[in-house]
């Protein structure tokens, strides 16, 4: 029978992660500590409103258990991205948001997680740095950081599992409350994000043997956003639809994954403005709905007598209701363990990407894009 832990943790983590880029998580058990660089930058087109766009991340993240049933998990970073448009450079630095994660496992089959957002990144931008926060935060692109800072926010969760012959079901579900924060320098407006209501469900069985079969569901819904006390923006809910095949070739072994996440229309909500700046009315803009579909391999196979390697390739592809922005992104990379001593590892790896994105014109522009760099872990 699978242990229960794991089974928890799998589908927990679509749930209630921190999004932390080094952490390795399987389970509540060892103490890990984990740093390292990563580095991402794309070359894309004038017409796409960017000439370059580059992140430089350095985070840190550190799990403790806490006797058999408790947990605790710390993240932070720092975060140094640039934009290149129209023959200038924008810049946005600094340390971004710090999460706190705490799990407990209530039961054999039941685990409870909060996770406190505390807001220790520039949540308040100029006008340089917002350019830098709204090309990093293009989905397609993948960059691990987009704006530094989202305010304080706590979520709550509970995840539940079990084991029905060959099969494995787990549930789960959390709630995330947050507070306002002023982003834009030189006002003292607030804004409040959304409330966020998450459900997941999966399932997953072993297959011949050395295979598992995964899947999974996870349903968003968010309340709406308040701009001065007033709503801005209501999100549209999302789906995920997730799938993926691991299986065992001789010494190597991979895994065959998809991932499909819709999110439907949401509301703009406008004030509309007179000449002379007073304000006449209001009005409700549609803001399109938009699909992101992900299709990747990744595996680990022997390179000589001691060393492995995992490569990986994944494809993505957005597609938008207003057509701009439409395209999709190809990748190509590996990165090989290397065992420093015996509880400290090394993780460097590399990355090609190239694709094709829609601009405003219609017209589809091409882009490259880099990523480097390692991790260093500590396990005890």
């Amino acid at each position: 029978m699978k242990e229960p832990r794991r089974l928890l943790v799998a589908f927990l983590c679509p749930i209630l992660s921190l999004a932390a880029p080094l952490a390795v998580r399987a389970q509540l058990s060892p103490q890990t500590l984990g740093a390292g660089v990563q580095f991402q930058s794309y070359s894309l087109s004038e017409a796409l409103g960017a000439e370059v766009a580059t992140l430089t991340l350095l985070p840190v993240a550190y799990a403790l258990p806490v006797g058999d049933r408790f947990d605790l998990e710390l993240y932070g970073a720092y975060a140094n991205g640039s934009v290149e448009k129209g023959g200038s450079t924008f810049t946005l630095q600094g340390p971004v948001d710090s999460r706190i994660r705490a799990r407990y496992q209530v039961s054999q089959w039941a685990i409870l997680t909060a996770l406190v957002n505390i807001p220790t990144g520039n949540s308040t931008h100029d006008a340089g740095e917002a350019v830098v926060a709204s090309v990093l935060s293009t989905d397609i692109l993948g960059f691990r950081e987009a704006n530094w800072g989202t305010g304080a926010a706590v979520t709550a969760g509970i995840a539940t599992a079990h084991q029905a012959g060959d099969w494995g079901f787990g549930a789960g579900a959390s709630y995330r409350l947050s507070n306002g924060f002023e982003p834009t320098e030189g006002t003292d407006i607030t804004y409040q994000p959304g409330d966020e209501i998450r459900v997941r469900v999966g399932l997953d069985r072993n297959v011949g043997e050395g295979g598992k079969f995964t899947m999974g569901f996870t349903f968003q819904n968010f309340s709406e956003d308040l701009y001065n006390e007033k709503n801005l923006f209501q999100a549209g809910n999302r789906f995920r639809f997730d799938m993926s095949y691991a299986l065992r070739a001789g010494r190597s072994t991979w895994a065959l994954y998809a991932v499909d996440v819709w999110r439907e229309a949401g509301d703009a909500f406008l004030d509309l403005v007179d000449p002379q700046g007073g304000i006449v009315g209001d009005t409700t803009l549609v803001v399109g709905s938009q699909n992101l579909l992900v299709l990747g391999i990744n595996g680990s196979t022997p390179l000589g007598s001691t060393l492995r390697i995992r490569p990986s390739a994944e494809l993505r592809y957005q597609s938008r209701e207003e057509e701009h922005g439409e395209g999709w992104v190809m990748g190509a990379g590996a990165d090989i363990p290397l065992r420093l001593s015996g509880s400290v590892d090394l993780f460097p790896r590399g990355k090609l990407l190239f694709g094709s994105l829609k601009a405003i014109s219609g017209e589809s522009e091409s882009l490259w894009g880099l990523e480097l760099g390692f991790t260093l872990r500590w396990q005890n």
